[in-house]
């Protein structure tokens, strides 16, 4: 419906006075993320487009975060990537004065080599900020930078994550991006009890998939069978059914949790 909506005379402009409304901008987003996935589906270029809205909208970094996640989701399953059309740094670099387009492509361009876990891409992309610039983060910036870091196994990525909750409390991109990246490492000390400590968070809902399957890969490493199993059955029933592809990461991780000794209980797997 909302697509059908963008193509009546007038629409666009509506939408554009609608983000500035608190009583209109929740479904504005909504349409407006509708407007950019046709572009996506037509197979165009569509990151600035992205960016423009959000810009138009003074979106805040949260709020970027959330449509940058969203979005870039959806480019990755029609395949047209924003990796396709953002390969540079100087939106990074050189933001120049509206910063809110400039920090939407740099969550663009980050998320986007996150879901495809090119962890050491945007470490080498970050690592080109002076040090000062990098003071300057936004949350989730620093929290994608640590979630390179930790899925690298780099014990740096550990005091990072921690800023970068400190800075934006119980965001839930934030912490679903360290999540990931505590998932993804390995040998990191205490690795299992920092996924079990921040999926604990309350910003989680307790039927998150994505959540539940970190939860049942900490509790397999620590061993505790029975809870990992719950854990991985609770996300199995949780999950979208057009997710193929993360069904497919459920499966192997239960594989892996049945593999465990039946009397595994509460100490570390031998």
């Amino acid at each position: 419906m909302i697509r059908s909506l963008l193509d009546t005379p007038g629409s666009y402009a509506a939408l554009a006075a609608a983000v500035h409304r608190d009583d209109l901008r929740a479904t504005a987003f909504q349409a407006t993320r509708s407007l950019i996935e046709q572009t996506i589906d037509a197979g165009q270029p569509w990151p600035t487009e992205a960016a423009r809205w959000l810009s138009l909208a003074d979106a805040g970094w949260a709020t970027s975060a959330a449509f940058c996640n969203q979005i870039a989701w959806y480019a990755r399953t029609r395949h047209n990537s924003a990796t396709t059309y953002l390969t540079g740094t100087s939106h990074l670099l050189h933001p120049g004065t509206d910063r809110t387009y400039a920090r939407a492509l740099v969550h663009l361009q980050l998320v986007a080599l996150r879901y495809d876990f090119r962890c050491r891409s945007i470490q080498k992309i970050l690592d080109q900020a002076p040090e000062a610039q990098r003071n300057q983060w936004d949350p989730y910036t620093r929290a994608l930078h640590a979630f390179a870091l930790l899925g690298q196994s780099h014990l740096a990525g550990l005091p990072t994550a921690q800023r970068s909750l400190e800075e934006a409390g119980d965001n839930l991109q934030v912490c679903h991006a360290l999540l990931h990246g505590l998932w993804l490492g390995t040998d990191l000390p205490d690795q299992a009890e920092h996924i079990l400590r921040l999926a604990a968070r309350p910003v989680f809902d307790r039927g998150d998939p994505v959540m539940l399957l970190r939860t049942a890969g900490a509790l397999r490493a620590l061993g505790r069978r029975q809870e990992a199993l719950t854990a991985i059955d609770e996300a199995m029933e949780a999950l979208d059914p057009n997710a193929p592809e993360f069904h497919a990461d459920l499966v192997r991780e239960r594989a892996l949790i049945t593999g465990l000794p039946r009397h595994a209980g509460t100490g570390p797997a031998r």
